[in-house]
């Protein structure tokens, strides 16, 4: 065995973490007002980082911007806890940070360049799930405009309702509450504010009215499983029966939305709902740590409506703290799992352990 091949098989010590992420920030005139919606907050970045302290590491905060290779090769970490969202609005932000610090042989939590590329783009990720055997919506794809005329045949069906989205954006970003379409007039019109507005193409996606529900999933390859469970409904449901998690209800979610454990879902529908999370998370190749979303249809199937590779993880008030914590865990745990899995995969220690 040759150097190189018994250096692979020794573990290495850990001291040292980074944070790489990006912070939110104001919007400029002319801009969406959630142009930085999937972006952190100060808190959330100082809650983690002295989550990872408590566990004996020293900590480096790394903010995503023109000095961070610099930084990054004059002050370099033993390993990167990986929450940053990339910059830009093309469909490979998510990928920036993890191919930098491959190029650096810099190992990271999370998923790596290509999944994460996938996962943020909802047609993509829609068509890889499709044909690995697990459960997604009718999704149609409106490039630009040559592509409205789709529209007019995809209400052929009496009681038809999509969903308009961006194709790659994640924290409901582009999901308004008339982002449901009726009829074809709606959808071009929403799919119209989505080319001016995001820049990118659009999604119509066909409604699901049954339950949503979220799943943490952690790990990798066989050993991924799933953590916890969370049912999403409206406090106040409309009168019309049909609820969408949109932007507005994840900003003022103490008010409009409530949360319930595994508890509050059939024993039937957590076991469906891990078995569809875990099989999606295997099926793009995700690495350590996600969330994958998903509603029921008319028959009782759940279908993944989206995938979240890079959970937020504020403790106040992102879903996979949330859920975790409905599912009888906490804060402190749920940042040492995301860490083991990443450390296992890595063949990492921590010196002081």
């Amino acid at each position: 065995m040759d150097d190189k091949e018994s250096s692979q098989e020794v573990p290495l010590p850990v001291r040292v973490i980074g944070i790489i992420f990006n912070l939110r920030k104001p919007t400029s005139e002319g801009d969406p007002d959630d142009l930085y919606e999937e972006y952190d907050s100060q808190s959330t970045v100082d809650a983690l980082a002295s989550e990872i302290e408590s566990f004996g590491f020293k900590t480096t905060l790394f903010e995503q911007n023109e000095e961070l290779f610099r930084k990054l090769t004059t002050n370099r970490p033993d390993f990167v806890f990986n929450i940053a969202e990339g910059t830009g609005v093309g469909r490979g932000r998510e990928s920036q940070i993890p191919c930098l610090l491959e190029s650096l042989g810099i190992p990271y939590s999370g998923s790596d360049p290509v999944s994460l590329g996938i996962s943020l783009d909802k047609y993509l990720t829609n068509l890889v799930l499709k044909h690995e055997g697990v459960p997604v919506p009718f999704v149609a794809l409106f490039r630009d405009e040559a592509d409205l005329d789709k529209a007019d045949h995809l209400f052929q069906r009496d009681g038809q309702i999509y969903i308009a989205k961006p194709r790659w954006e994640g924290s409901s970003k582009g999901v308004f509450k008339d982002s449901l379409c009726r009829n074809a007039e709606e959808l071009r019109k929403n799919v119209l504010r989505i080319f001016e507005r995001y820049k990118q193409p659009a999604v119509a996606e066909a409604f699901l009215p049954g339950v949503e529900i979220t799943v943490g999933v952690i790990g990798n390859g066989s050993d991924a499983r799933a953590i916890g469970m969370m049912k999403i409904t409206e406090r106040k449901p409309s009168n019309d029966g049909i609820f969408l998690y949109s932007l507005e209800h994840k900003r003022d979610w103490q008010e409009k939305i409530l949360y319930e454990g595994p508890e509050a879902i059939d024993e039937n529908v957590r076991k469906q709902a891990a078995s569809v999370a875990i099989d999606a998370f295997r099926a793009l190749e995700l690495r350590d740590v996600a969330r994958i979303d998903m509603r029921m249809d008319k028959s009782g199937i759940l279908r993944v409506i989206d995938i979240n590779p890079l959970p937020g993880l504020s403790p106040y008030y992102s879903d996979l703290p949330i859920l975790y914590s409905l599912s009888g865990g906490n804060y402190h745990d749920l940042v040492s799992k995301i860490l083991e899995a990443a450390f296992k995969r890595y063949r990492l220690f921590h010196e002081g352990a």
